[in-house]
């Protein structure tokens, strides 16, 4: 149990804590699970009063959250230690109760079908008359099953702690409920399953103090660490799949375009790098750079201002059309920033419990819905080239309505990347880097739901895509297709697990190009630039205006400014 402290704002005391101590916590060798749990100031108790049972929680008994550890023997006492040694700056007091992995046990989970969008913690205590044994048994074999019988329910999980070493217990259990919503967890506790369970209950229990949780978060899972990293890390391991791959398409073996590469220049930065870039009504370029900066750059004067700074890690933009900026932030998640003020507020930084590891790109309708990718739910930005290395899909597709609500649209995506809507907005498009695919999900009308592959098995990496004008995006295209990538879907599984501990300086190499395609939007490639000679690589992002594009790069210290050649569309 967590009491935060009180001489310290309660926002900034749950920012500390699920912040740079959930950083630290989570990554302790051999924590196998960490959740937080946060409770709701306004705790007067929400379990059903019966007769006998103390249900309502006094000042007493208040608490500010709980903390749920799986960890392996060895790891307690570096928790513990971390806790006396961090805590001080976060709680005022913790209390730790302890339960076996034979004495928890989830009985029901909650599904993308069956959510969990509200959560109580129910902690238990046992009449002084009852034998400990007997409570375990009725706990486990009666209520926990019962409650789980509930269908209203769709997170059902209990814990039975270890005996304390002192003569009187506070707590001997605990209860996580989870409902749909505040409504359907209500409706369940009056459910005729349910109130079957009170005589038990009334004879078992000394108190049922139900809290209310406000937030819940999920900071570690099988062992490995949900959190961005805030500063670096290990590289986690590796848990490669197998994957055949088509053949790459001739083009990827050539390391220029037919078209002949227009005349290009550096427009040096003073920040390094700009993971992608758009251009404001005016002209100005905006990209975001590794310190964390959001820079605006006219190209006609040659000047350069910052005009926010997201304190993390800025990778896909868009601009909106009340004249705010969408950052897709590595460590901090979907942000949105007023250019004339520099204000930066944050927009989505967990999903279901889970902080959004990978933030990518994103658009908008003009109704507000904003659509975005996380690349990896297993990687971070910095170390992306594990994503590519297991061929395991996990990034992700979200939507966020007006009214802030996130769904999760589509999982188990190759590396989601890129994003833009049709110019009807019947539909969005969007880049699978590793899977060398540009997809097209329908949004809206009869096909509303199915996804369809709008261009497949492409020569090269496809990153960010350009905003749809004149029914046209650009897809920024980092690299060639790289055989030996390709060749380790199906290699063994050690054989990938060394490579990955092999430093970047002795892994393979990317070819070193920049490059860009322009599509239409039934797919159609209508223009192909690149060039292995202009002194740029590893393009990211690329925006076209007034005649001119704009590349920017992750391993570059400037953008490249390109003539944009004539073309017919076919």
């Amino acid at each position: 149990m967590v009491y935060l402290r009180e001489d310290v704002q309660v926002k900034q005391g749950i920012d500390d804590w699920r912040g740079t101590y959930a950083q630290k916590a989570s990554r302790i060798s051999g924590v196998l699970e960490y959740r937080q749990h946060h409770f709701d100031p306004n705790q007067t108790g929400l379990w059903p009063k019966l007769a006998g049972v103390e249900t309502a929680i006094s000042s007493l008994h208040r608490i500010d959250g709980m903390e749920e550890y799986v960890l392996k023997a060895k790891a307690a006492k570096q928790h513990r230690k971390l806790t006396e040694l961090y805590g001080e700056k976060v709680f005022a007091e913790t209390i730790h109760f302890q339960a076996t992995l034979k004495n928890s046990r989830t009985l029901r989970h909650p599904t993308s079908q069956s959510p969990t969008g509200y959560r109580q913690i129910v902690l238990i205590r046992r009449k002084p008359y009852v034998r400990l044994k007997d409570f375990r048994s009725y706990l486990t074999k009666s209520l926990a099953p019962s409650l789980n019988a509930v269908s209203g329910f769709s997170e059902v999980r209990y814990q039975l702690f270890e005996p304390a070493q002192k003569e009187r217990q506070e707590y001997e259990a605990v209860l996580v409920l989870g409902a749909a919503d505040a409504t359907a967890f209500q409706k369940a506790l009056c459910s005729t399953a349910f109130l079957a369970t009170h005589e038990e209950q009334v004879t078992y229990c000394a108190a049922m103090h139900a809290y209310p949780v406000a937030g819940s978060y999920v900071f570690t899972k099988a062992g490995r660490a949900t959190l961005p990293q805030i500063k670096p890390e290990p590289k986690p391991a590796l848990e490669p799949v197998r994957r055949k791959l088509p053949p790459a398409p001739p083009r990827a073996a050539q390391k220029s375009s037919r078209t002949p590469f227009p005349h290009a220049w550096r427009i040096p930065l003073s920040g390094f790098g700009p993971e992608d870039v758009v251009i404001d009504e005016q002209g100005r370029i905006l990209c975001g750079v590794k310190d964390g900066r959001i820079l605006r750059i006219d190209p006609e004067r040659h000047l350069e201002e910052t005009i926010g700074d997201t304190g993390g890690r800025p990778l896909g933009l868009e601009l909106l059309a009340d004249g705010r900026l969408l950052i897709c932030d590595a460590h901090k998640g979907l942000l949105r920033l007023n250019m004339e003020t520099g204000e930066i507020e944050t927009l989505v930084q967990y999903v279901n419990g889970f902080p959004l590891r990978f933030c990518s790109n994103a658009t908008a309708e003009k109704n507000g819905t904003i659509w975005f990718t996380e690349s990896s739910s297993r990687y971070d930005f910095e170390q992306y080239r594990g994503a590519l290395m297991e061929h395991c899909p996990s990034g992700r597709l979200f939507r966020r309505d007006p009214s802030g609500r996130v769904d999760i649209v589509l999982e188990g995506l190759h590396f989601a990347n890129g994003i833009t809507l049709t110019t009807d907005e019947q539909a969005v498009i969007f880049a699978e880097t590793d899977g060398y695919r540009l997809n097209r999900l329908w949004i809206r009308g009869a096909l509303t739901g199915k996804r369809e592959i709008l261009a497949a098995n492409l020569p090269g990496f496809p990153d960010n895509v350009s905003c749809i004008r004149n029914g046209m995006f650009w897809v920024a295209m980092m690299t060639n297709r790289n055989a030996v990538l390709d060749r380790l879907g199906t290699a063994p599984a050690l054989l990938r697990k060394l490579l990955w501990r092999v430093p970047e300086s002795l892994q393979p190499k990317a070819a070193k190009t920049a490059w860009t395609m322009l599509y239409d939007e039934q797919g159609n490639c209508l223009l192909d630039l690149q060039s292995s000679s202009v002194n740029y690589q590893a393009v990211t992002g690329v925006a076209e205006s007034r005649g001119m594009l704009y590349f920017a790069s992750i391993e570059e210290d400037a953008l490249l400014a390109v003539e944009l050649p004539t073309f017919k569309k076919q």
